[in-house]
């Protein structure tokens, strides 16, 4: 399951990697951040772990042009057949820590489930997983 948030710099106007970018001659460079930032929020919701496969380039406001961009100021990486966002698993949530917080909630919640049936003692919610 995906993320239904990730996490944007509050500083990002000033950070020197977007400074760089805005200041490039390209016209495509507004397109390039706004792709940018939209790659962080289409990874998070597909659960990718900040790869942007080639074919999802239309969906985060992307073409080639803007991509190379990317990789020129290095927000993206390149890989055969799609980029990397730099640095996305240091500051989002990666897929499998968000599937073993669910896990753990939903194991909490048959336990709570189970006590509350079964008494404080009951362990077969163990036995639910």
């Amino acid at each position: 399951m995906s993320l239904p948030w990730v996490r944007l710099d509050a500083n990002i106007g000033s950070h020197d990697k977007i400074l760089g970018l805005v200041s490039d001659p390209s016209p495509k460079r507004w397109q390039a951040l706004a792709s940018y930032m939209v790659s962080l929020a289409w990874s998070g919701g597909h659960g990718t772990d900040g790869r942007i496969p080639a074919a999802a380039l239309p969906f985060v406001h992307g073409t080639t042009t803007t991509a190379r961009l990317l990789v020129t100021y290095r927000l993206w990486q390149e890989e055969t057949g799609a980029w990397v966002i730099v640095n996305f698993d240091q500051r989002q949530e990666l897929q499998i820590v968000s599937e073993a917080k669910r896990a753990a909630q939903s194991m909490g919640g048959k336990k709570a489930r189970c006590q509350s049936n079964h008494g404080p003692k009951c362990g077969c919610w163990r036995d639910a997983g």
